[in-house]
């Protein structure tokens, strides 16, 4: 295993371990071929991001009162959520978004595709913002700060609903990024010889490693059917199980609909909770901060100033008490040789950065 990157604030390309991509300080900005979301595309992009999961809750609460909850539901809902997080914090995350570790051409297809099937976009736009936001953490060219700027007690909650719900109706790169890659399908490498201005190409200014990978590529251009797969699944599963077209529905609405929502909005509080609340253990140039709740609920991804310390670590829980369940996933991983190139930080390098007041 080699020694994670202990640079004070790592650019994207540093914080995952692939060749040096310039970004500016206006990452996210709006370029001269930019125009915000406004009107109604700016109501459906919220209505689909916010609205459907949420009336899928809504779904939820009214199967509940209505029938109560049984066994086979929350193994549905338990199994779906532990599935698709899994893809978007070892998938999307430690490995697409940081190169935290190499592994088989299968797990990196099994990896894209559960992580797809939260609904968080497709495993290139993830990753490609993920990148900007590592590169300017809680400075401008962050798409999703909660603290930048913002000053006083309602101020910061503000900042909470604009990280938690609402940063990317102010990029309208998101929902034109998978026809972006499709023009540029036949030949990724134009997508770096252009003079374009747009958060589309800056977008996949970041990604020069994963665009290079043409089975990646088809793979993510079927986001869409992956997001159906997420839905489909659990209501197979309910169907065959039950042998009714009852059993089909309660799997889609508890392993689809609300799993659905609480995958998104606990990832989504990522950007917004553990930049604002938690303990800061480790010295970081940004406001990222440690908190259990979060970390039990992601799978590890709540230690947050630890992963903003050392982001090339493909472990996030540094004390012994610290839960890092999909680091242990990892480490079963190398141990039958399904991943390699493992990167962890050396204790001496997570000494130097802890703060005086945090050590034991």
């Amino acid at each position: 295993m080699s020694s994670a990157p202990s640079s004070p604030l790592p650019s994207a390309s540093s914080a995952s371990g692939v060749t040096a991509v310039s970004i500016p300080t206006s990452a996210m900005g709006l370029g001269a071929t930019d125009a915000p979301l406004s009107g109604a595309r700016r109501a459906l992009v919220l209505l689909v991001m916010q609205g459907l999961p949420f009336l899928g809750l809504c779904a939820g609460a009214w199967l509940f009162v209505q029938e109560g909850i049984r066994a086979l539901d929350v193994a549905l809902l338990v199994g779906m959520y532990l599935l698709t997080m899994t893809g978007i914090e070892l998938g999307f995350h430690r490995h697409f978004a940081h190169r935290t570790f190499e592994t088989t051409r299968p797990l990196r297809a099994l990896l894209l595709v559960l992580g797809s099937m939260a609904g968080q976009g497709s495993a290139l736009l993830w990753s490609g913002v993920h990148r900007l936001h590592h590169a300017h953490t809680d400075m401008p060219g962050d798409p999703h700060s909660p603290t930048l700027g913002r000053r006083g007690a309602w101020q910061r909650v503000r900042g909470l609903f604009w990280a938690q719900f609402l940063w990317y109706l102010d990029a309208p790169a998101i929902p034109r990024f998978g026809r972006f890659l499709e023009r540029h399908r036949a030949s990724p490498a134009s997508v770096h010889a252009q003079e374009e201005d747009s958060q589309e190409q800056r977008l996949a200014r970041t990604i020069p490693d994963l665009l290079r990978d043409d089975a990646l590529l088809r793979l993510n251009q079927r986001y869409g059917l992956w997001v159906l797969l997420g839905l489909a699944l659990p209501a197979a599963v309910g169907g065959l199980a039950t042998g009714t077209w009852g059993g089909a529905l309660r799997g889609l609405v508890w392993g689809g609909f609300v799993r659905y929502f609480l995958v998104q909005q606990v990832t989504f509080a990522i950007n917004s909770v553990t930049h604002m609340v938690g303990t800061r253990p480790l010295e970081t140039r940004d406001d990222s901060r440690n908190n259990g709740v979060m970390a039990v609920l992601t799978l590890g991804a709540g230690w947050h100033n630890n992963h903003h310390a050392f982001p090339g670590s493909a472990f996030t829980g540094f004390r012994w008490w610290q839960v890092d369940p999909l680091g242990q996933v990892i480490r079963l991983l190398a141990r039958l040789g399904w991943a390699w190139d493992v990167r962890v930080p050396s204790p001496e390098a997570i000494a130097a950065r802890t703060r005086r007041s945090a050590a034991p």
